[in-house]
């Protein structure tokens, strides 16, 4: 049975030949388009588990409404607005830090936590003016939730905890104001006070947003520089488990009016696109499974037209129609194996010399293609193949096996 369908497979090179190359070609566009957009995704997501808080505890930005002044007025009093009162209070820190601390520190599921305190200020150096973001850390603490520390390119991040007026500066926002390292920049609170601050590290995250006006300090420096004595603006925590974020931040959001955030509830736009991403994967697959189909289809249905007379031969010999399904089976799986694997080694191959090009750095301190090597990749991609070559073989394989070898003869003849 095998020597009889590689046989039929044989008499048509040309034919089978492309045939083979369409399966190995469609596998392979499978596994390095997926690799491509999961190695994306998984760089993503895993910069936003590691380089930030698992949950985010921060105060809440209140809407002003009528029914804000409720308390305001005499019970049972009715009051008619010409203009309703409108905008919103902006909490700029934690009410209650240490209950905070306390409960964390009794929460199972808490690793660790750092507090943190950020303040718009306006950076300057000379006639050189940015507004920007100066963020007191607990530097300590800090490399528990995230791997900050890890984005220092001159100096190290310890400094920010060993002394006042030490900062660790955005490398974007150094250029911007001209500075240098271990030079003197100031930074310009809200209320007009300026106070000198010592550069004593360069940072770079990839992210211009962030690299063009974030500087980080102690929190001590940042209270001093912003007259914020005693005050903390958000708290982070790592988890031991991940996916249990979510939840966590909607038990916690039930009993405070602070906004409790995890993760993926600060990253949902993110994580949205890659839902489209995802659905645009499918997409694809389905258009190679359709690719792979027709072109299984076919070859063997062409086999069909041109073998008949010998599928009568083989009839007449006592072969039933079993026999016959199972005969261009065997060409269609042929097909579907053969190509596929080949088709994983070419992709996997195109995939590694793709992960060896060099891009910018937008993304952090990688400057290579993210691809990724979930085997997963390989073995959905051999399992598509694989069955849609042998959905595809059914229909030839019914048709030949239908043929009754009287007609075929009377129709030779």
């Amino acid at each position: 049975m095998w020597f009889l369908s590689l046989r039929q497979l044989l008499s048509r090179p040309q034919q089978t030949i492309l045939t083979f190359i369409g399966i190995m070609l469609g596998t392979a566009t499978y596994v390095i388009f997926t690799g491509m957009m999961l190695g994306f995704q998984e760089y993503l997501i895993e910069k936003m588990i590691n380089d930030s808080p698992h949950v985010t505890i921060n105060p809440r930005d209140e809407l002003i409404t009528p029914e804000t002044f409720d308390s305001v007025f005499f019970p049972g009093s009715v009051v008619k607005w010409i203009t309703p009162p409108s905008g919103k209070k902006d909490n700029q820190y934690l009410n209650n830090v240490q209950g905070w601390f306390e409960k964390l520190d009794n929460d199972p599921r808490v690793v660790a936590y750092a507090p943190r305190l950020a303040r718009q200020v306006i950076f300057t150096n000379g006639k050189q003016s940015v507004p920007g973001w100066l963020t007191g850390i607990d530097d300590n603490r800090e490399k528990t939730i995230t791997s900050l520390h890890k984005s220092v390119i001159t100096g190290d991040f310890k400094v920010v905890g060993e002394g006042e007026s030490v900062i660790v500066i955005g490398e974007g926002l150094m250029k911007r104001l001209g500075a240098r390292l271990e030079g003197t920049i100031t930074a310009v609170s809200a209320s007009g006070e300026s106070h000198p601050l010592k550069i004593k590290g360069i940072i770079r995250m990839g992210i211009r947003q962030f690299d063009d006006s974030s500087a980080y300090a102690s929190i001590q420096t940042v209270q001093n520089v912003t007259s914020s004595a005693g005050q903390i603006s958000s708290v982070g925590i790592k988890l031991e488990d991940v996916t249990l974020a979510r939840e966590l931040a909607d038990t916690f959001a039930l009993y405070t009016s602070d906004k409790v955030e995890s993760w993926d509830q600060a990253n949902e736009n993110i994580l949205s696109v890659f839902k489209t991403q995802d659905i645009m994967r499918n997409a694809i697959t389905g258009i190679i499974i359709i690719v792979i189909g027709f072109g299984i289809y076919n070859i063997l249905n062409m086999v069909v037209s041109q073998k008949k007379r010998e599928i009568a031969i083989l009839r007449s010999i006592g072969y039933d129609a079993r026999d016959i399904i199972f005969l261009f089976l065997i060409q269609g799986s042929f097909l579907g194996l053969s190509g596929g694997f080949l088709g994983l080694i070419f992709g996997g191959v195109s995939n590694y010399l793709i992960s060896q090009i060099e891009v910018s750095r937008s993304f952090g301190s990688s400057n290579t293609m993210m691809v990724s090597w979930n085997i997963m990749i390989y073995i959905y991609g051999f399992l598509i193949t694989v069955i849609a070559t042998t959905v595809a073989s059914i229909i030839p394989a019914r048709m030949a096996s239908r043929l009754s070898p009287i007609d075929i003869i009377r129709g030779s003849s």
